[in-house]
């Protein structure tokens, strides 16, 4: 094998897509930061943006002469497709298929591959596992349940998919598996019978400090504008505290998609009042700043795998409270910001907004939490993975 003289090995990082988007990418783009001073490192994926948008967006520092990122030959068509994701899935797992025994490691960034050796995989969510998917995440209703549904059409299709993908099934035995959160890597163990090391994503971007007494009393709810993210459920919970006497607001931070869902939000925001704002999309310092200068963030996404945009807001100082189940009990970690339904979400809330006394420990205590999450942390721990592997220690 050709290697570049100076370096120990030649790595591929695969991602379905490089973008401006979420925390996967931040992986793929963090594990390559990582790695790039010792390894030959390419990315591969079905499409990408320019290597200098990346960089301005997740905060990394990517060269063409460290990196190079290798396209599916039809990425300018897959970026248009908005749908089929199983379908566009199974394509780019024929083109990484043919570069595998180039490269002493693969490293999938999002999820499992059909790859059968050489390679780390990173778990970020259920969707490689229909079974799975279905299990932990909220039923569907209508025509999304028809076509994500475990029907005899969702079987076809996910049979043609892999048949498309020239393979029957996700291998697992003789790859090594990392999950993003201690609830992923039981998950995995209990469902599917695989051992994961946990390894935290990256919280990327610098948030400024504020002092509390400046911040606004006010909650924060940020991420994708979706029913199973639990809006509607955060309104309700947050107006029963403001009808215990407590002159809270709301704001709504993710795009505003031409959705039915985020239509639906736009009359219910209208309906209950200037207290709730749809603050659309807001990004790297907009939204840095934006968090930092609040007191309070919510979640409710039940069984997120991690929950990215909970590590964001306790990066930046808000008080954050989750729902119990998934990877974000973790970042959080502890009772008092834990609910199980309505009523215990409102009385924990009030019972912080009420103690100052509480509110500096759990302060402290998620400032302490939120050096779990670091960038730093994280590339540290991928060096020490590979090495190992490398070094047959894992």
């Amino acid at each position: 094998m050709i290697r570049k003289s100076n370096k120990s090995g030649k790595i591929g990082i695969i991602h379905p897509h490089l973008i401006e988007s979420g925390g996967s990418e931040a992986v793929a783009l963090y594990i390559a930061e990582a790695l790039k001073k010792k390894y030959e490192v390419i990315l591969l994926t079905a499409y990408a943006a320019p290597l200098e948008q990346l960089n301005r967006y997740y905060g990394t520092s990517l060269t063409s002469d460290e990196v190079k990122i290798i396209e599916h030959p039809y990425s300018i068509f897959l970026r248009r497709i908005k749908a089929f994701d199983a379908i566009q899935g199974a394509l780019f797992s024929r083109f990484y298929k043919k570069f595998s025994d180039t490269f002493d490691l693969l490293i999938s960034a999002y999820n499992k591959v059909h790859c059968m050796n050489k390679c780390i995989e990173f778990v970020a969510d259920f969707s490689f596992n229909d079974k799975l998917r279905r299990k932990y995440n909220p039923p569907m209703k209508g025509i999304k349940a028809l076509i994500y549904g475990g029907n005899f059409l969702r079987k076809t299709y996910l049979l043609i998919s892999r048949i498309l993908g020239g393979g029957s099934k996700y291998h697992f035995s003789k790859k090594l598996t990392v999950s993003n959160s201690k609830w992923t890597a039981k998950i995995m163990k209990e469902q599917l019978g695989i051992n994961c090391r946990v390894i935290y994503p990256p919280v990327i971007g610098e948030f400024p400090e504020i002092p509390w007494n400046e911040k606004e009393d006010g909650f924060v709810y940020i991420g994708r504008l979706i029913p199973k993210k639990g809006i509607d459920f955060i309104i309700k919970v947050l107006e029963k505290v403001r009808i215990k006497g407590w002159n809270i607001h709301l704001h709504i931070i993710g795009p505003l998609e031409n959705t039915h869902y985020v239509k639906y939000l736009k009359n219910l925001v209208k309906k209950k009042g200037k207290w709730i704002k749809l603050e659309g999309a807001k990004y790297n310092e907009e939204k840095q700043y934006f968090l930092a200068r609040h007191k309070y963030g919510i979640s409710a996404h039940t069984n997120e795998p991690f929950g990215i945009s909970v590590a964001e807001m306790v990066k930046a100082g808000c008080i954050v409270w989750v729902p119990d189940g998934g990877g974000q009990i973790e970042i959080v970690n502890h009772p008092d910001l834990i609910f199980v339904e309505i009523d215990d979400a409102v009385d924990k809330i009030i019972a912080i907004l009420k103690d100052d006394k509480k509110q500096r420990i759990l302060r402290t205590h998620l400032a302490k939490q939120a050096e779990k999450f670091t960038v730093d942390k994280f590339k540290k721990e991928v060096k020490k993975l590979v090495k190992n592997y490398f070094k047959n220690e894992l």
